[in-house]
Order: structure tokens, then sequence, then C-alpha cells
């Protein structure tokens, strides 16, 4: 895992000055490393099966962190059964000739031409990279049930846009660990594995994304981990201890720093009790495939 810590970006130091952010980030097999790592007495590692965690212990969760579980495969295809027939487009900018833009085409001005300038235009393209950034953390009282939902659609969202231009994918947490400084951290660790999109391992991922146990035993524990905490694992809480919105507004700038092919990133932020890709995940995934997919290619001509 490439570990690095900066101090939080000033949108944030300018509420919280002593906040900093930790970022692990790695591949597949290396943050299976870091949670085989974690202490065996932590909670997060000892605990028993619930209903909480998806009914699966720590052992359980990172066996199928790297093998998948195929099982929660078809919910994410049901969802992309109706999205299959939706033509779609993606977009990137393109340097255009205009007669106004932000810098003058000099061979153009000397001989005369009435298009003397350059203007960045969004055109349809196949080749527009995105990096989609997934939390799989969630509020407490969020069931398990309703995190596989989502983790399906979530699923069902990658599986479309990887169909319709490049895209890379990074799942994880970012959460600030109590039992810290005396309690009163806002430093946020934030623990995110890059995973494989060409080819896209369905089995893995659904489970990655889809089970509760994923978040609340592996990532959960490892995070209070990489900060040293006691090994009880309670009082885990929102980055900058700032409740969900303060990085769902800067996500970018936060995680584009630790994050290099972030060059266009869609966050999809921790779950919360009105997540929409609980609520309604088909309108859910509507919205995302329109916003980040391209328009349908009726509208985008």
């Amino acid at each position: 895992m490439i570990r690095t810590r900066l101090d939080a970006i000033p949108a944030i130091r300018k509420d919280y000055p002593t906040a900093s952010d930790t970022f692990l980030i790695g591949d597949p097999a290396q943050t299976a490393q870091l949670f085989a790592s974690v202490n065996p007495e932590r909670d997060s590692r000892k605990g028993r099966r619930d209903s909480w965690s998806g009914n699966q212990t720590f052992d359980e969760s990172l066996a199928r962190f790297k093998e998948g579980d195929p099982a929660l495969v078809p919910a994410s295809d049901a969802y992309l059964e109706k999205l299959t027939n939706r033509p779609l487009v993606s977009r990137r900018w393109q340097i255009v000739p205009s007669v106004a833009g932000g810098s003058p085409n000099v061979p153009a001005m000397l001989a005369g031409h009435p298009l003397a300038m350059n203007r960045r235009q969004r055109i349809a393209s196949d080749q527009a990279p995105l990096a989609i950034i997934v939390d799989v953390a969630s509020s407490q009282g969020i069931s398990a049930a309703n995190l596989e939902k989502r983790g399906a659609a979530i699923l069902a969202l990658v599986r479309m846009l990887s169909a319709s231009r490049p895209v890379s994918l990074y799942v994880g947490v970012s959460v600030t660990c109590g039992h810290l400084k005396g309690d009163r951290t806002y430093d946020t660790t934030h623990v995110f594995t890059r995973c494989d999109t060409a080819p896209l391992d369905l089995a893995r991922m659904a489970h990655i994304l889809g089970q509760a146990s994923t978040a609340r035993r592996l990532y959960y524990g490892a995070a209070y981990e990489t900060e040293s905490a006691p090994n009880g694992d309670g009082n885990l809480l929102w980055p900058y201890r700032a409740g969900p919105t303060a990085i769902r507004e800067h996500a970018h700038a936060i995680l584009s720093r630790a994050i290099p092919d972030a060059c266009e990133s869609l966050y999809i932020g921790a779950a919360h009790i009105s997540d929409e890709a609980i609520k309604n995940p088909e309108q859910w995934l509507d919205n995302m495939m329109t916003r980040h997919g391209g328009a349908p290619v009726t509208e985008a001509a």
C-alpha cells in the first residue's frame, strides 16, 4: 500500500485547522495483506457473525474479498437488464477553431482566417477516462440488506460505464477514528483499493461493493489499525467530524491528491439514511448514466 499523509485541503482547514489526511492506496492483493495484518484483538476482527455485518466474520469476508462471491451478481444483472437498451455516448474536451475563444490561433490570424481563436468544446467520444471512487462506509442504522441493494446498483453502474468509456475503480472508506488525541482528532484516514476493470471481476466486486462486512469488518479495522487506535473500534466518525457533507462537497480535491488518474472523477459517497441508491436505485442509475455515461445519442447529436 502507498501511504501518504498530508494537511487537509484549505477548504477543510478553514473550519478544522488541525485536520490532516492519511491515504493508503493499493491493489487488491496489497489491501488483502493490510486486512490480514489487523490486530487479532481488534473488535472488527474478533467479532462474531451478526446481521449488522452481513452475517460474515472477518475471516469469511476476507476470503470472499480475495475470491469473490457470485451469489450477489444476479441483483446487479437485474438492474443492468433495464439499462442495456439505452444508447449512450461519453464526452471529452477538444480544442476547436472559433471566432471567439480562450487563446489565439496565430497562423489563422496571420492568414486572415475568421476562425482565429481556439475554444474548448465537449464532443462525443469513447475515449474520455473516468475514475469512479466508491466509499462503502455507511450510517450505522443502514441494514446489510439495503447495503447489498446499493452495492448491486453501483456494480451495474460500473459495468455500464465501463462499456462506454475507460474506467478506473477505487473502493474503500474515508473515516475519522475516535479514541485518538483525547478523542478530539479531526484527522481522516482514507483506505482505498484500486480494482481491476479490464476485465471486471464480477464475483469479487459484487462482494466488495455489496456486502456489509467489507466495510464493517475489513476496512473499518484497517483504518483503526492505520491510526494505531485502541482495539475497541467504537466511535467511528464521519470525515473531519463534519458529517457526510464536507467530503461529498470536496471529494475530488481531497482524493485526487492520492489517486493519480482522477482527472475526472465520479465520487459515490458513504451511504446515509436518505441515500438515493437505496431509496430509488433505478432512478439513481438513470441519473448517473445521464451525467457520466453521456446523454442519449439523439440528444447528444
